[in-house]
C-alpha cells in the first residue's frame, strides 16, 4: 500500500472515531432533549459507514493487522447505539402502585417509535397514540385500545 494512501485512510478512520466519541460524550452528559438525541442517533449509521470504508481498505491493502482497532471501534459504537436505544425506546417496569389485587392503572398518552427503512436508511419517526384504556393485572397489560 502506498504510504500516503495509508496515512489518508488512518486519518479518515480517526475522523469517524472522533465523531463517535463526541456523540458518546453528548449522550453520557445526560439531560438532553428527545429531538437532540434523535438527530444524533440518525447520524450513527453514517459514522459507522465512514469508519468501515477506511478500515476495510486498510485491512485489505495493508500488511499491518488492524483488527484490534476495529474491535475497539465496534465495541464503542454498539455501546453508544444501545444507550440511544435506552433513551428512545425505554423498557419500563410496571408502576408500583399497580398490584395483582385488582388495582388498575391508566396511561393517557404514549409515544411509539416506528422503524422506517427507505433506501437503506433506518430512521425513527414518532407516532403519537392515545390509549383509551389500559388495565394492568399481575404484571400484564390487557384491554388496550389505541387511537392515532
Amino acid at each position: 500500500m502506498n504510504p500516503t494512501q495509508r496515512i489518508q485512510l488512518i486519518k479518515l478512520r480517526s475522523v469517524a472515531r472522533g465523531m463517535l466519541s463526541r456523540i458518546q460524550n453528548f449522550i453520557e452528559a445526560g439531560d438532553q432533549k428527545l429531538n437532540d438525541i434523535q438527530v444524533r442517533c440518525n447520524k450513527l449509521p453514517g459514522i459507522f459507514n465512514r469508519y468501515d470504508i477506511a478500515q476495510s481498505e486498510l485491512e485489505l491493502s495493508d500488511d499491518t493487522d488492524h483488527t484490534g482497532d476495529r474491535e475497539l471501534f465496534e465495541s464503542q459504537y454498539y455501546q453508544v447505539e444501545a444507550k440511544f436505544s435506552e433513551f428512545l425506546h425505554p423498557v419500563m417496569d410496571p408502576p408500583s402502585r399497580c398490584s395483582s389485587q385488582g388495582a388498575a392503572c391508566q396511561v393517557t398518552e404514549i409515544t411509539l417509535f416506528c422503524h422506517i427503512q427507505v433506501a437503506h436508511t433506518l430512521s425513527y419517526q414518532p407516532l403519537h397514540c392515545q390509549l383509551s384504556k389500559v388495565t394492568h393485572i399481575a404484571g400484564y397489560i390487557s384491554d388496550t385500545h389505541l387511537r392515532h
